[in-house]
């Protein structure tokens, strides 16, 4: 009957680095977003899985709003950057690349999938005057708050 201890050792070895992963709206709270959008949001979590994300919403989701998402896809970077290289033939008018961004950036109308390390960030900003600049700082706090980490 060895495999039941060894099966809690790895479930718990597992379960306790799921439960250490830092949250999206623990990452970049309500104030550090309203800063970077320029109003005040309120924020809504979703997280589950291998994925964490946040909502930033202006009081009463106004139409025309700032708005944002963070979401954090641990250990899908490069699954994530390779569906969008799928799509890119389909979707070049409204998808391209961005420089300084994580490891890879590439934009897809409103929404920005960035590859840091194994990891997937997708940002949808929408309601600002510079979306490209709120990624950058957004992406900036992320990367000062997440652990450091190797590109694969």
């Amino acid at each position: 009957m060895r495999i039941v201890p060894t099966v809690a050792i790895v479930t718990g070895f597992i379960s306790s680095h799921a439960l250490a992963a830092p949250t999206a709206c623990g990452l970049i709270p309500a104030a550090d977003m309203s800063a970077i959008l320029g109003s005040p949001v309120a924020v809504s979590a979703d997280d589950r899985g291998g994925q964490t994300k946040c909502t930033y919403e202006t009081a009463g989701g106004e139409i025309g709003g700032a708005y944002a998402e963070v979401e954090l896809s641990w250990g899908d970077g490069a699954a994530g950057m390779a569906g969008a290289g799928l799509v890119k033939p389909q979707l070049k008018k409204v998808m391209g690349e961005l420089a300084g961004l994580g490891d890879q950036a590439t934009f897809v109308g409103p929404m920005i999938l960035i590859r840091r390390s194994n990891d997937l960030i997708t940002l949808v900003i929408s309601g600002v005057p510079d979306s490209v600049v709120a990624a950058k700082r957004i992406y900036g706090l992320l990367n000062e708050r997440l652990p450091k980490t190797t590109a694969p």
